[in-house]
């Protein structure tokens, strides 16, 4: 190699070796913040099941705080039509678990890389016919790498959605009995059989 080719390489070397070592660190960084995110995910999703199966069979939280069924006597409450209601201590149950959780997950391979929550919302949502319970959570990973100069370090911000529905059939057929009930009691149903058989009448025509 000639004197003037070395100098070449040199200086090749100078300008593309730290633009390689920065986006290799900024890769393995930033795999970190999705191996974060995909823990912060996990535990998200695993609170929306057990909230709903808190909300359809409300012994589980006993089994799980226990580890026993209880007897029948034992057994909390069905709590007929308790679906009207917002299952504050449910959501208050899994809130605190949600705070918890998320407090133990540490830093991964770096440290300051810890999730921060900004904004949490735990929510039974009743929409009559069915009902599902939600968790959104907002949070932000930090990583420790200032590009170009900035003041501050790059910050990963990421908002999760994870919703199942709330499966009781028995206390879905108890609301429809009460519906119809409720119809029955007031005349509704009778009115609402009429309207149907005259516009009937007048589609056949």
């Amino acid at each position: 190699m000639r004197n003037d080719e070395s100098g070449v390489v040199i200086v090749e070397a100078t300008i593309v070796f730290p633009v390689m070592f920065l986006v290799i660190f900024l890769l393995i960084f930033m795999g970190n913040a999705y191996f974060q995110k995909s823990r912060v995910e996990l535990i998200v999703t695993e609170l929306t099941l057990d909230g709903a199966a808190y909300c359809a069979r409300p012994m589980l939280r006993t089994v799980d705080k226990t580890g026993i069924v209880p007897t029948y006597a034992a057994a909390p409450k069905s709590e007929p039509y308790r679906y009207f209601f917002d299952m504050r201590d449910i959501r208050d149950y899994i809130q605190r678990e949600l705070k918890s959780r998320l407090g133990n997950v540490n830093t991964g391979l770096f440290s300051g890389m810890r999730p921060t929550t900004t904004k949490t919302e735990v929510k039974f949502n009743n929409y009559f016919i069915y009902s599902t319970f939600s968790i959104d959570l907002d949070y932000r990973v930090t990583v420790p790498v200032r590009l170009l100069g900035a003041k501050d370090a790059f910050v990963v911000n990421v908002k999760t959605h994870s919703e199942t529905p709330v499966t009781d059939v028995p206390e879905f057929i108890r609301n429809i009995n009460m519906i119809e009930d409720y119809l029955a009691q007031t005349g509704a149903q009778d009115k609402i059989t009429q309207a149907v058989e005259k516009a009937k009448s007048i589609f056949a025509k």
